[in-house]
Order: C-alpha cells, then structure tokens, then sequence
C-alpha cells in the first residue's frame, strides 16, 4: 500500500492537535456517538464537530448512523497501533 505523504502529514496532524488527538484517543478506545465526544474531551459541541468534519475529511474516522445518533469509529488502524505503541512506553 502507498501512502502519500499528504496523508502521512494529516495524520501527524491529527496526532499533533490537541482537540483533534483527543478525539482519537476516545475513539481508539471504543466506537462513541458524536453527543458522548463534547463531554469526554471536555470541548463544546461546535468545536468538536468541526474537528471531527476534518478528521472524517482526511479518512482517519468513519460514521455510521443509528436512528437518530452519529456513531464515529476509527477507520485508519495506524492510529491504533500508534496509541498501542504509546501505551507501551509508559
């Protein structure tokens, strides 16, 4: 598989950005709905939702619908096994 660097520069991106690396911290953890990640990552719900617009842009997460909730998942394992190898050092 060829990554671009484009991507690879996204996802440092992600990674690099307080509100964006928190969100995908939550989500490494388990699948959440878009109204749980505001509280979690303790942002407001505008703030979040630009965030997680720019992250579904750049392919690291994905959604689904479930009746009225937005369910968001993460769609790039590469950001878990970066978490995975974070978790490893400490």
């Amino acid at each position: 598989m060829i990554i671009s660097p484009t991507r690879e520069l996204q996802l440092f991106k992600a990674l690099g950005e307080p509100t964006k690396h928190s969100i995908l911290h939550v989500l490494a953890t388990s699948e959440r709905c878009a109204c749980e990640l505001p509280i979690l990552i303790g942002k407001t719900q505008s703030n979040t939702s630009m965030q997680l617009a720019k992250l579904k842009e750049w392919n690291l997460i994905a959604s689904r619908r479930d009746g009225k909730k937005i369910i968001y998942r993460i769609s790039d394992k590469r950001i878990l096994r970066i978490f995975k190898l974070l978790e490893e050092r400490t």
